[in-house]
């Protein structure tokens, strides 16, 4: 399996490069963007991982180029970058990315996505603005779920959530694995606070559509 990354860090550029060849992957750095398209023809990646504020093309530029071409039409596409503002993150997701991960959260949080995408065959597409599921329908902008003709606004880790595992429906996830997933490798949350949030997405949605498994596991269920 083979991954792209573009960024004009080359810090970063090298140990994403190390990281993820150590994870079995064929992996091609780029630190000019302009390079970045004849690159990913070349290439053909099953992911690329752009910086968001690269010199011309910047990696909204890039996306929204590749997006254009039948051959990365369903390529997984990850930001990594330092900007942390809604704006930025809704740009990346309107041009066609699939994650938006702030490098903040660490560069673990980005080879874990990878892995479990590629090797594990979960789904991360959050450019999708909505996501139906039997009766619920996910509105990104607005952060919402509609279940029959009732809508609620849900806050951004429970959005969060909730999308992931209805995007994964049927597939039984660990507590790590939606730690690592959602919030980061970095980021240190309790199986109790996990529970807090599945409860109350619980009370706005209806009991039923997230099953707790043996092993710490949660599956959704529409």
């Amino acid at each position: 399996m083979r991954v792209l990354v573009v960024d004009d860090d080359r810090d970063i550029l090298e140990l994403l490069k190390y990281n993820l060849w150590r994870e079995g992957y064929k992996v091609k750095v780029l630190e000019e963007s302009s390079k970045a398209i004849k690159a990913a023809k070349s290439f053909s990646p099953d992911l690329i991982v752009l910086d968001l504020m690269m010199p011309h093309p910047n990696g909204i530029e890039l996306c929204r180029e590749l997006r254009k071409m039948k051959q990365f039409a369903e390529t997984y596409i990850f930001f990594l970058t330092a900007k942390s503002e809604p704006y930025y993150q809704q740009a990346a997701l309107d041009t066609g990315a699939d994650d938006y991960i702030e490098k903040v959260m660490g560069l673990r949080s980005l080879t874990h996505k990878i892995s479990a995408v590629l090797k594990k065959n979960y789904i991360i597409r959050k450019g999708a603005p909505e996501l139906e599921v039997g009766r619920l329908t996910l509105n990104r902008k607005k952060n919402s779920v509609r279940v029959g003709d009732e809508t609620t606004v849900l806050s951004k880790p429970e959005f969060e959530l909730l999308f992931f595992l209805a995007q994964n429906q049927g597939k039984p996830i660990n507590h790590s694995a939606l730690l690592q997933f959602l919030w980061g490798s970095e980021v240190y949350l309790s199986e109790t606070s996990l529970e807090l949030y599945i409860d109350s997405l619980e009370q706005k949605i209806g009991k039923g559509y997230i099953q707790r498994e043996e092993n710490n596991k949660y599956i959704f269920r529409a």
